[in-house]
């Protein structure tokens, strides 16, 4: 249960991120194109001039976007299979392969239509990542759960359509993830949420390794020129090495714990963009350290090959927002002030129990969506999703109405998004 007040907009402010240059290059917000209802996948072609987007719904659907226009072409997959979710595309550029919960969808990108399909072997669960090897042969994907096998990697003819396939198991106490493929196509880096270390495959031996020092791990992006990877492990973002087997470097700690979504390095490894539940990074690879921060979230990224922009695919609004790479310059780059004493998003009384008072302020008329947050990262309710005019608004949340049952303690977590800013805090409920 909820309830929400309005305040006339008498002393209201307004509250963006801001970003400081150091003589490094700067992303900033270009535009939103809406692409459907829950976008989640993303992939880009390797010369950069379309994207494909998977609309994780039902009727399921895949799109095709061309990056000088943002014209977008729908492709529908619902006779295969919904709930379209991860994508790569072949080095050649002429075929998507998308992930659902059984299968692989094969998409034609010369004709932005389906050409086949690969059913997964004992009712498989395929849904998270794929990639394709460099040499454009395999496609690689974690099966999570095909009944006959247990967990582990499916490789199977990129090109498509096809029906066979082989497998290498990998055992483990966590949920096969994210997958990237060295630049020689020899091994692949798998990762395997909570609980256990990132895998190290070897596609010709089928050994199996772990990385040491990492308990879990979910989005992961490989480097192009060396056999080294990026990697998201709960709490920071790590550069690692496949040689070594071991991290080279934890980047950064994230500001708050959070299930990671995705990461995207650029074809001549300078940067890579990672996307989490909350935050937005930019990470210089030469440095190992970031150089800007969104405090507002995504899903999945993609990287134009030069990194002149990277694309970002919101479930929550049906969007892929486009953030375009501005000049070099030492000059800090506010997109926002955030007023001294101010608290924008707060709520009272922390801890609580059994409600609590959520409010924030707007100083222009704006979508405003405030959504609630368990410690992993998972949506516990939308509170409101709308247009609001410019004041401050509060909402009263009744930790105990959730769902018909009381919240368990713990950590959680509100955030507000508008068009021109986002802001996340953290609360405690106490039974």
């Amino acid at each position: 249960m909820f309830r929400l007040s309005f305040i006339p907009a008498a002393c209201v402010l307004l509250f963006a991120a801001y970003n400081v240059s150091h003589s490094q290059a700067q992303w900033a917000l270009d535009t939103v194109i809406t692409v459907g209802t829950n976008p989640t996948g993303i992939a880009i072609t390797s010369d950069g001039s379309k994207l494909v987007v998977t609309d994780k719904t039902s009727p399921g659907k895949v799109v095709v976007m061309s990056t000088l226009d943002y014209s977008v072409s729908d492709i529908d997959v619902s006779s295969i299979e919904n709930n379209p979710n991860g994508v790569v595309i072949t080095p050649d550029n002429a075929t998507a392969l998308v992930t659902t919960t059984h299968k692989v969808i094969f998409i034609d990108l010369t004709k932005n239509s389906v050409k086949g399909q690969f059913t997964a072997p004992c009712a498989g669960t395929t849904l998270y990542g794929i990639a394709v090897t460099p040499s454009g042969t395999t496609a690689v994907f974690p099966d999570l759960s095909s009944g006959c096998t247990g967990q582990g990697l499916r490789m199977i003819d990129a090109a498509g359509p096809t029906s066979g396939s082989s497998f290498i198991p990998i055992s483990t106490t966590g949920v096969l993830y994210g997958i990237a493929i060295s630049h020689d196509s020899t091994s692949a880096i798998v990762t395997t949420s909570m609980f256990d270390s990132p895998k190290i495959v070897n596609l010709l031996t089928s050994a199996v390794q772990g990385i040491a020092g990492i308990s879990g791990s979910y989005g992961v992006a490989m480097l192009h020129g060396r056999n080294e990877a990026v990697l998201f492990d709960g709490d920071s973002v790590d550069h690692v090495s496949l040689t070594n087997k071991s991290v080279i470097k934890k980047i950064s700690y994230l500001s708050y714990n959070t299930t990671f979504q995705s990461i995207a390095v650029t074809a001549d490894d300078k940067y890579a963009f990672v996307v989490g539940a909350f935050e937005k990074l930019v990470i210089s690879l030469a440095s190992d350290s970031v150089i800007q921060t969104f405090t507002a979230g995504g899903t999945n990224v993609a990287a134009a090959p030069d990194g002149s922009r990277f694309y970002v695919t919101d479930a929550y609004n049906g969007t892929v927002r486009v953030y375009k790479m501005a000049a070099p310059t030492a000059v800090r780059t506010l997109e926002g002030v955030r007023p001294t004493g101010y608290r924008l998003l707060q709520n009272y009384p922390n801890p609580f129990n059994p409600t609590t008072t959520i409010e924030f302020s707007l100083s222009d008329r704006s979508y405003v969506q405030v959504d609630i947050y368990d410690a992993l990262g998972r949506l516990v309710r939308n509170l409101f999703s709308g247009e609001k005019s410019p004041g401050t608004y509060r909402f009263e949340w009744d930790g105990k109405s959730e769902s018909g049952l009381p919240l368990s303690s713990g950590v959680y977590f509100y955030r507000l998004r508008t068009d021109k800013f986002a802001d996340v805090k953290r609360m405690l409920y106490l039974k």
